[in-house]
């Protein structure tokens, strides 16, 4: 045999080993270096019961102790109290006969945070809260309020 012949055979031999492996995926042939993946594990035992009654969700508080610096702004912004705090003349509407101006709260104050407000009131304590004037501390104040 020639050399130019050998070659060839040789180059047709690989050639023909490289279709039949490209067959063999296409023609979907697993080839042995491929690893299945394990079976799914099967559920062995029975469920656990359903409870009766869901999860309650933690009481929100229906008083707020007035700390230094507070306003009705801040308070009703509280997660624990509205976490809106548009919201600030439900306080001062529950809140009547301690607070006459809602600008000036004291500290130490024990506030009723009601709870049972529809959404009527919602929207118009929010109407409210948008007409009512922002406090504007008077000449000379020295408000310092640290960091909580």
């Amino acid at each position: 045999m020639k050399r130019g012949n050998l070659w060839a055979l040789c180059l047709q031999g690989l050639a023909g080993m490289v279709l039949l492996s490209g067959c063999a995926a296409v023609c979907g042939v697993e080839q042995e270096s491929a690893a299945l993946p394990p079976p799914p594990k099967k559920w062995e035992g029975a469920p656990a019961p359903a409870s009766e009654a869901p999860a309650t969700a933690p009481a929100l508080p229906t008083t707020y102790v007035v700390d230094r610096c507070d306003d009705l702004w801040s308070i009703a912004a509280r997660p624990e109290i509205y976490h809106n705090p548009w919201l600030w003349p439900l306080l001062w509407q529950a809140n009547r006969d301690k607070i006459r101006n809602p600008n000036r709260i004291k500290e130490g104050w024990v506030l009723q945070v009601p709870r049972d407000v529809s959404d009527g009131q919602k929207a118009e304590a929010r109407k409210k809260a948008r007409k009512f004037p922002k406090y504007v501390p008077p000449k000379g104040a020295k408000r310092y309020c640290p960091p909580k």
